[in-house]
């Protein structure tokens, strides 16, 4: 018997469908950014981070082949790189001053919009097309107004601009997944679960995706803040602000799931890394080696000291497999400040790719575990 897509009930499967539907759409989002950036602004090398945008369609694209066939997936990767193209497109020619060429870039943008919810809607029934389209014009809409704010070099709404993209970003994530589940399973067959008969709500699923991503939060906002220190890319004191909140973000969450004091120390341990990490970039810009050496000392103790506490307060994580989770994430940063400062753009690009696989490996292992945290505990009442 078919088993629906129940808001009430989203099993494991179905949570790691939508994760991954999401996931692929959140990189498109960090990636046409960093993109946007180095066209503006010089930091890394632009192709290098088109490059990255394009891998990102094509490993999309491969995970829909086994369902769609090599003909319907090579179509929509197709679709999908052709408005990676518009959008570099949009930006030379704006660049170079071109208004009437920028002008017939945005309207191919704006059709491929339309092209690939129609698309999309003919090779999977459950998807509404007028939905999808209005979603992919609404990204194209704020894409092409934050790469303006970085071409007038105005960022009073970087912030409040990306936040909107990612907020966009999940919606189109979760109703292409909720279509594609209800395509899978519209035969009569039913997805496998590592867990029969254990399922969270909506809300259960969305505080656990709310959550694995506060780790890719956490990269995105350290390199921003690292840009405008360095590199005076952004309102410093307000990229800083925006790096506090995901440490409150994170406390929040924390508190939700595991109660008040398991919120209150992992707020203060995001908050000292912070701190550390602040401190590391003052030593690095002033040459300063002890300072290196120290704080680089106490980053690492910070991440330990996480890592006794997740698994304190979660027996399905274990403290090892944090220690080495978080430990690469701290490798990472060290290594993106450092090329950074010395103006190693490229490898500063393909470090800031790496601790993206750091952040998503961390979210996964977190995601895990308080998936089952959450089904042995009946879910909180989150």
């Amino acid at each position: 018997m078919k088993k629906a897509f129940d808001p009430n009930c989203i099993t494991f499967s179905q949570m790691h469908m939508i994760f991954n539907s999401r996931l692929f759409r959140r990189y498109q989002a960090v990636w046409t950014r960093v993109y946007i950036t180095s066209r503006y602004e010089g930091i890394g090398t632009a192709e290098e981070a088109f490059g990255r945008l394009y891998l990102e369609n094509a490993v999309f694209a491969d995970q829909l082949q086994i369902m769609f066939g090599h003909t319907n997936v090579n179509k929509y990767a197709q679709l999908l790189n052709e408005f990676s193209i518009g959008i570099r497109e949009m930006i030379t020619t704006q660049l170079r001053g071109d208004t009437e060429a920028m002008q017939m870039a945005v309207n191919r943008l704006y059709r491929n919009t339309e092209e690939r919810a129609a698309f999309l809607a003919s090779i999977i029934p459950y998807i509404d097309e007028k939905e999808m389209q209005s979603m992919f014009a609404e990204y194209l809409r704020l894409t092409i107004e934050e790469a303006n704010s970085f071409a007038s070099h105005n960022y009073s709404r970087d912030i409040e601009l990306y936040d909107k993209i990612i907020l966009l970003k999940d919606r189109i994530g979760y109703v292409f997944a909720k279509a594609l589940y209800d395509y899978i399973t519209s035969g009569g067959e039913c997805i496998k679960d590592l867990n029969p008969g254990e399922c969270l709500t909506y809300e259960q699923m969305n505080a656990i995706f709310y959550f694995r991503m506060l780790f890719f939060e956490v990269v995105t906002w350290v390199r921003y803040h690292m840009l405008s220190v360095v590199e005076d890319i952004g309102n410093e004191e307000e990229v800083h602000a925006r790096l506090r909140l995901v440490a409150k973000a994170y406390g929040d969450a924390m508190r939700m799931i595991f109660g008040e004091e398991a919120g209150i120390v992992s707020e203060q341990d995001i908050n000292l890394f912070i701190d550390l990490l602040d401190g590391l970039l003052v030593a690095q810009m002033e040459d300063n080696i002890d300072q290196i050496n120290e704080n680089s000392r106490l980053l690492y103790q910070v991440a330990h000291d996480h890592a006794q506490h997740l698994a304190s307060i979660n027996p399905a994580w274990k403290e090892s497999r944090w220690d080495a989770i978080l430990f690469d994430m701290i490798r990472s940063m060290v290594s993106m400040s450092t090329t950074l400062l010395a103006g190693e753009y490229a490898l500063h690009t393909d470090i800031f790719a790496t601790l993206l696989a750091n952040a998503e490996a961390a979210s996964e292992y977190f995601s895990e575990g308080v998936y089952q945290f959450m089904t042995s505990n009946g879910g909180l009442g989150i």
